[in-house]
């Protein structure tokens, strides 16, 4: 998460499945700012998003990003405002659901 921590509370090989949150850590996870997620396999966090917009969770490593490492969350507001939350930039690749989300007017 760019900007904050969270807690790492899980993490595995192979596809993550709902059934796989009862085995989070969720007594004693540490707090941390990076995580590492290696191929085939997977990490879960748990972040308190205390603010309203868009949050930018991407690779560290700069040559990766072109391959679509780079994801933005949305803590849902349903006030449409400038003064509260910026559009996602007009270059970013939108896949789903995202396709069809109307962008705010600068």
């Amino acid at each position: 998460m760019d900007g904050s921590s969270f807690y790492v509370v899980g993490y595995d090989i192979g596809i993550w499945t709902p059934d796989l949150r009862k085995n989070y850590n969720l007594a004693d996870a540490v707090s941390r700012h990076t995580v590492q997620v290696y191929p085939n396999s997977w990490s879960a966090i748990l972040v308190s998003l205390d603010n309203k917009g868009m949050w930018n969770l991407r690779s560290a490593i700069w040559e990766n990003r072109y391959l679509g490492q780079e994801l933005y969350l949305r803590v849902w507001n349903d006030e449409r405002s400038l003064f509260t939350e910026n559009s996602i930039p007009l270059n970013a690749l939108m896949c789903g659901r995202a396709k069809h989300v109307p962008r705010l007017k600068p």
